[in-house]
């Protein structure tokens, strides 16, 4: 045993490096608040950002005598003296909304637009480590894993994987996961200034932006999930718990929807509230709790959790302003402090109008979905799918889905069934705001059936004695229970008619298949022919 000590030393040194070497490459940037920094960088100092344009803040006098000081303790009179004549702050109501509501410069240099890679890993990384530092503190079997042969125990992980369900109940998969997956999103947001001050409501670039955070948060997730810092790598999660698809589909689709939902009540509720109260505690609380992913992305980049980049924050000379703001409006003398300008943030210069078809280019789907077995049983569980367009009235798709299948006999009996596949679509009427479709894919059906030993589980894990005991390593699924699976071909036949709310945003109302697998009953369950019945949300690329 002191031997497998030893080996580890360099993977565990190198998981501890991923957990705390973000955090000191972060405290050893240039301060945020050098006038030399790059303007997306001063763009994030959450107290003095929305008052003026970045070029009226490089030309400002007297400048800060130590590299240290905050400009928040310079007089804004001062500070930006171009704003204030005579040394006075304006009273004009115009000129104070204007200076509350701008969301960017419009004089930003080619140089800035560059996604800023390595800081949006490093906070990534961050928040990798801070989970895995969650993990090895709350759970026993992971901390047990890191005494046993790293990457033998890694690759046998991974190959574990299949199935549906992760053996979570409600709230890991469809509400926690999707958090991790806005959380990651936001990262990506926050690091790429062409997209970093859209709100919801500002058109396509909104939705481009929402996109490339979906693709951002699969890429992490996945690494969250199966790669080298991973839970299959660290904690060799699928060697002890069921080890289903289902977070690599949930996280980064639901994600994208739990970021459409903050960003709708960052519009509509928080900016609402900042217009009715200027109490602190209140705005507070209500930007820190109704943002949850935006929150904690904030944290991953050393902000305080509660800043906005879109309108004024809530200390310094920001405050000031905003009481200020907010009594005008209230006397009457003024407008409201916080409103919506679409594409407020897009800098000037040349823009061109390109016509776009009605019929999607590409469509990214999330579902749920209930499949009844019509030899008996049936299951519940959700997916994803992608297609590409051939042309108006044809669609290429590829689809993975699965299901916990319901009314076990037993209650230490559990199964899932995993379906994939790739096939196409026929749209003949995509144009339309009501669009019918049939489809056909064909692929496979894994259906996997479990039967577990709980007091057996029991015995080991009293045997394990969190390390002191008779048992050598933390009990394993495969000691206490036994698994009968089968796969086979599978095709699947169906249709239904989705309705376009908008250019990027359709719902498929109603979505039935008829399903045909050639595969073996796996013991009660007879998964040969099924009736899937799904609504989905479809987002919609190239029409936009």
């Amino acid at each position: 045993m002191t031997v497998v000590r030893l080996n580890l030393k360099c993977p565990l040194a190198l998981l501890l490096a991923c957990i705390f070497a973000p955090g000191i490459v972060l405290f050893a940037q240039e301060s945020p608040y050098a006038l030399s920094d790059p303007a997306d960088i001063l763009y994030f100092d959450a107290q003095w950002y929305p008052l003026l344009a970045i070029d009226q803040v490089r030309s400002a006098s007297p400048l800060p005598s130590s590299p240290t000081a905050h400009f928040s303790d310079i007089p804004v009179t001062k500070l930006f003296p171009a704003a204030f004549p005579n040394n006075q702050p304006s009273k004009s109501s115009a000129d104070l909304y204007k200076r509350a509501n701008p969301r960017v410069s419009k004089s930003r240099s080619e140089s800035d637009t560059h996604f800023r890679m390595w800081p949006a890993i490093r906070q990534s990384l961050l928040y990798t480590g801070i989970m895995h530092t969650f993990d090895l503190a709350t759970e026993a079997g992971t901390r047990d894993t890191l005494n046993g042969h790293w990457f033998a125990n890694y690759m046998q992980s991974v190959s574990e994987l299949r199935g549906w369900s992760d053996g979570d109940k409600f709230m890991a998969p469809y509400v926690g996961h999707p958090i991790e997956g806005s959380i990651f999103g936001f990262i990506e947001r926050q690091n790429d200034p062409n997209y970093r001050f859209v709100q919801w409501g500002d058109g396509r670039e909104y939705w481009v932006s929402v996109l490339r955070s979906l693709a951002y948060a699969a890429i992490w997730h996945t690494q969250w999930k199966i790669g080298p810092m991973s839970e299959a790598s660290i904690g060799n999660v699928m060697l002890h718990a069921s080890p289903g698809f289902i977070t690599l589909v949930d996280t980064p689709t639901l994600g994208f929807c739990t970021m459409l939902a903050e960003d709708v009540a960052d519009r509509y509720l928080i900016m609402r509230l900042e217009n009715r109260t200027n109490n602190r505690a209140i705005i507070i609380l209500a930007r820190s709790f109704l943002n949850p992913g935006r929150t904690f992305a904030n944290l991953m980049a050393f902000r305080v959790p509660w800043v906005r980049d879109t309108r004024l924050n809530l200390f310094g000379s920001n405050y000031e302003l905003r009481k200020q703001l907010f009594e005008d409006y209230k006397n009457g003398s003024g407008e409201k402090p916080f409103q919506f300008v679409k594409d407020d943030w897009r800098r000037n210069g040349v823009e061109f109008d390109h016509p776009r078809p009605k019929e999607a280019t590409i469509e990214l789907t999330a579902f749920p979905y209930y499949e009844t077995f019509l030899g008996g049983g049936s299951c519940i569980g959700g997916g994803g799918s992608g297609a590409t367009r051939v042309n108006p009235k044809l669609q290429l798709l590829f689809e993975v889905s699965g299901c916990e299948i319901l009314n076990m006999p037993h209650s230490n009996y559990s199964a899932d069934s995993l379906f994939y596949g790739g096939g196409f679509r026929l749209t003949p009427r995509a144009a339309n705001r009501f669009s019918p479709f049939a489809q056909f894919i064909f692929g496979g059906r894994k259906v996997t059936m479990e039967i577990m030993d709980a007091a057996l589980r029991e015995k080991l894990l009293n045997e394990w004695n969190d390390g002191n005991g008779s048992l050598p390593h933390y009990p394993r699924r495969s000691d206490y229970s036994v698994e009968n699976a089968q796969n086979g071909p599978s095709i699947s036949v169906g249709g239904g008619f989705d309705v376009v709310v908008s250019r990027p945003f359709a719902w498929r109302i109603l979505n039935v298949e008829y399903t045909h697998s050639w595969m073996n009953d796996v013991g009660q369950i007879h998964p040969q022919e099924g009736l899937k019945i799904s609504m989905q949300a479809v987002v919609r690329i190239g029409t936009w």
